[in-house]
């Protein structure tokens, strides 16, 4: 089985391409199909996104507060292998998960999981910054520093794996085309093209049309953010 990871940030869309996924027949296990600020669910793993706390808290970080994992111990080792069992037990070509922490304990991952295959996907550094105020009272600047956290390491994934990026601030056409045909070009089944477009619920994305115009961006977000652009039209799927 070929393990794909969804990379990005939180609430830039990760939830949504994922439950496109796994409408595409990609095994993701036992996951979260409803949350309060998700009526969709998060799709994620319990079992992972604890690990992935443990090993960022080990680290000295957290989920708003993250840094890189460098170091785990057996005990980890064996609790992520056995998720990944588990996972695996239904024996489908693909098995998947998602959690933004993931992007900071990526060698861990990989260590069980070498041949892992990616999908990314990224947001306007405001609209990702207000959706957190919104779910827990982040305040805005705080929020761009969560954002630019997670989107340096989603550049850093991209420039050493290569692989392809969805922008959830697509319209829905043009987001719904682009994010199944980078699927399909992994080898995910394209029959099932159309239960993936079902997954996407326009009223449960929130900030579509929130303006930013006006909004003045850190030099230092507004630089990550152009190079994901920069990254994501040159490698546009035809």
């Amino acid at each position: 089985m070929t393990c794909i990871f969804v990379a990005g940030m939180h609430r830039s869309g990760t939830s949504c391409l994922t439950g496109i996924m796994q409408n595409m027949g990609i095994e993701l296990g036992e996951v979260f199909t409803e949350n309060k600020h998700n009526k969709k669910g998060n799709r994620e793993n319990a079992r992972i996104t604890k690990t992935n706390d443990i090993l960022l808290r080990l680290a000295g970080g957290s989920w708003n507060n993250p840094t890189q994992v460098r170091e785990w111990n057996d005990a980890a080792r064996t609790e992520r292998d056995s998720i990944i069992a588990d996972i695996k037990g239904d024996m489908t070509e693909f098995w998947g998960f998602k959690d933004p922490r993931a992007l900071f304990s990526l060698e861990f991952w990989l260590e069980a999981e070498p041949d892992m295959k990616f999908i990314g996907t990224y947001r306007h550094p405001y609209k990702t910054a207000l959706s957190l105020q919104v779910r827990d009272n982040t305040p805005i600047d705080k929020g761009m520093q969560i954002w630019k956290a997670y989107n340096s390491k989603l550049l850093e994934a991209l420039e050493t794996h290569q692989f392809d990026l969805v922008d959830f601030d697509m319209p829905q056409k043009d987001y719904l085309d682009d994010a199944i045909a980078k699927l399909i070009k992994l080898g995910v089944n394209r029959d099932k093209a159309n239960a993936a477009r079902s997954f996407f619920d326009a009223s449960l994305r929130n900030q579509t049309d929130v303006p930013i115009e006006h909004i003045k961006l850190p030099s230092d977000v507004i630089d990550i953010y152009a190079a994901l652009n920069s990254y994501f039209d040159a490698h546009k799927v035809n």
